[in-house]
C-alpha cells in the first residue's frame, strides 16, 4: 500500500477516497497562477518578519522550480495530498525540511485556492477574448468582401428585403462584440479583491501587508469580508454566463451556416478542408464544424447552468462542493475556446455563391416593399399602399411572376383611381442603397458598420 506522507491532511489509506475528493488533473492546470499566489504569501511573511530573508529566497527558488518540474511534466504529483496546495507543501518540505512546514502559517487551503481561481479565471478570459476577436475578424473579412452581395433578407426565415451579405456577417460580428464586453467586465469580477487573508473562514491573525499584497497580484483589493471571500464563486458565475453568451451566439452562426449550406438553400459552399463527406455517399459535402459547434454550445450553456445549481444551496462560507465546480468552469472553457477555435478558420473558408443569390432574389416578391414605399412616397397612407401591394403580390402569384416583374399595365390596373404612378424600374440594388439611414444595409452603412466593430474590438 502507498505510505500516506505526514503533509497529507487526511489520514485515510484509501486511495480511491482521495481520487473522489481530489482533483490533480484540474489542480495542475491552475499551476503558474497557484505558485504566483504562493511566493506573494511568501513575501509577505518575509515582509511582516515571519521569515527571514534567507527563508523567504529559499521558498521562492523551490516554488520556481517546483513550475519547472510542472511545466516539463516531472514533478511528483502525489494523490494523496488531495491538491496542488498540499503537494506545494510537500514538495518544499521533502526539499527543505521544516522550511516548508513554515510557509503555510497564516493561511488556509480555503483563501489560497479562492485566490488561485480568481487569476485562472482572468486569464481564461484573456483566452476567450482573443478567440472571440479572431472569429470576429474573420467575420469582418467575410463582410467586407461580400459588402455588395445581394441576398434574401430573413424573419422567420421567409424572404423579406434584401440585404448586404456583409450586413448579415457583421451581424454576427456585432452580437459577439457584446461577447467581448461581457468578457471584460467578468475579468473584473474576478480581480475585484483578494481573497488571500481570509484563512479559513475568519481572516489571518498575522500583521502582514494585504493591501500590497494584492497589488502585486494584480487584485483591486485585500477582502472585505473573510467568511465571504473563501466561499465567493459569483466570479466564476459571471464568467460562466459570458461564456454562455458566446455560445449562444456560436450556435446561432452554426445555424446560419448550416442553413446557408443545404441543398435547398445553396447560397455559401463550405471550404473543403473544414468539412467531410460521407462514408456511403460520395456526393456529400456535410457541415461538420458548424454541426458540432451548434451541439457544443448547448453543452456550454449547460455547465453555466450546473454552475448555477452546484451553488445555489450551499451554505456561507467554504464546502468542497465549491471544489467540484472547478471542474465545471474548466470544462466550459475548453469547450468554448474549442468552439471559437474551430469556427474561425470555417467562416474565412466560406465561399458565397453570387449567382444563387440571384436566383433566390427571385423568390418571395422581396421587393414588395419598394413598391408599398413608393406609393407612400407619393402621400397614399401606408396601410392602403400596404393593401395596394399585397393586391399586386397575389396578382404576380397567379401569374408566376415576382411582383417587381409586373407589366406597367398591370401596375397601373391595380392603382386606377388614383393619381398615383411607379417609377420605371425598382431594383434590388436600389433599395440597398435607399437604405441609408445609420444601421441600414446600404453598402456604404456596411463597410462603415464593419470598420467600427474593428475598433471596438481593437481587430486591425
Amino acid at each position: 500500500m502507498t505510505k500516506i506522507l505526514k503533509t497529507a491532511v487526511n489520514k485515510s489509506s484509501d486511495l480511491n477516497l482521495y481520487r473522489f475528493t481530489g482533483g490533480i488533473e484540474f489542480d495542475l492546470r491552475l499551476a503558474p497562477h497557484e505558485i504566483s499566489v504562493q511566493k506573494a504569501w511568501a513575501k509577505a511573511l518575509g515582509n511582516g518578519g515571519y521569515l527571514n530573508p534567507d527563508e523567504t529566497n529559499k521558498i521562492l527558488g523551490l516554488l520556481e522550480t517546483a513550475l519547472g518540474k510542472m511545466s516539463e511534466g516531472s514533478f511528483d504529483w502525489k494523490v494523496e495530498d488531495e491538491d496542488i496546495h498540499m503537494n506545494l507543501e510537500r514538495f518544499v518540505t521533502e526539499e527543505a525540511g521544516e522550511l516548508g512546514r513554515k510557509m503555510h502559517m497564516g493561511r488556509s487551503r480555503n483563501d489560497l485556492v479562492a485566490t488561485t481561481l480568481r487569476l485562472f479565471a482572468a486569464n481564461c478570459t484573456d483566452g476567450i477574448v482573443s478567440d472571440v476577436s479572431r472569429l470576429v475578424g474573420e467575420l469582418c473579412d467575410l463582410g467586407e468582401r461580400e459588402a455588395d452581395a445581394i441576398v434574401p433578407g430573413t424573419t422567420h426565415l421567409q424572404h423579406g428585403q434584401p440585404i448586404s451579405f456583409g450586413h448579415i456577417a457583421a451581424a454576427h460580428a456585432l452580437a459577439l462584440v457584446r461577447d467581448v464586453k461581457r468578457l471584460h467586465s467578468a475579468k473584473d469580477a474576478c480581480l475585484e479583491y483578494m481573497p488571500l487573508g481570509s484563512a479559513a473562514l475568519s481572516g489571518t491573525s498575522l500583521q502582514v501587508d494585504l493591501e500590497n499584497c494584492a497589488r502585486e497580484l494584480g487584485f483591486q483589493s485585500p477582502p472585505m469580508n473573510s467568511y465571504d471571500a473563501v466561499g465567493d464563486r459569483d466570479f466564476m458565475i459571471e464568467t460562466m454566463d459570458a461564456f454562455a453568451s458566446v455560445a449562444i451566439h456560436i450556435g446561432r452562426l452554426s445555424e446560419d451556416i448550416i442553413h446557408w449550406c443545404s441543398t435547398a438553400v445553396a447560397l455559401v459552399d463550405l471550404p473543403a478542408d473544414r468539412s467531410t463527406g460521407s462514408s456511403i455517399m460520395p456526393n456529400k459535402r456535410n457541415p461538420d464544424v458548424a454541426e458540432c459547434a451548434r451541439a457544443r454550445a448547448a453543452r456550454i450553456i449547460s455547465l453555466a447552468n450546473e454552475a448555477h445549481c452546484i451553488i445555489k444551496s450551499l451554505p456561507t462560507s467554504y464546502a468542497s462542493d465549491l471544489h467540484e465546480l472547478k471542474k465545471t468552469f474548466m470544462n466550459a472553457f475548453d469547450e468554448t475556446r474549442a468552439s471559437l477555435v474551430a469556427l474561425a478558420p470555417l467562416v474565412k473558408g466560406l465561399a458565397l455563391n453570387r449567382s444563387r443569390a440571384k436566383e433566390l432574389l427571385s423568390r418571395g416578391h422581396i421587393l414588395a416593399t419598394e413598391v408599398a414605399d413608393a406609393l407612400t412616397s407619393q402621400g397614399m397612407p401606408f396601410r392602403d399602399a400596404y393593401s395596394k401591394t399585397a393586391g399586386l403580390v397575389a396578382e404576380a402569384e397567379r401569374r408566376g411572376v415576382q411582383v417587381h416583374e409586373l407589366s406597367q399595365d398591370e401596375f397601373n390596373k391595380a392603382l386606377s383611381g388614383t393619381d398615383m404612378e411607379l417609377p420605371g424600374s425598382i431594383s434590388f440594388e436600389d433599395a440597398l442603397e435607399r437604405r441609408c439611414q445609420p444601421g441600414g444595409t446600404k453598402v456604404e452603412n456596411v463597410l462603415d458598420c464593419i470598420g467600427k466593430i474593428r475598433k471596438i474590438a481593437k481587430i486591425s
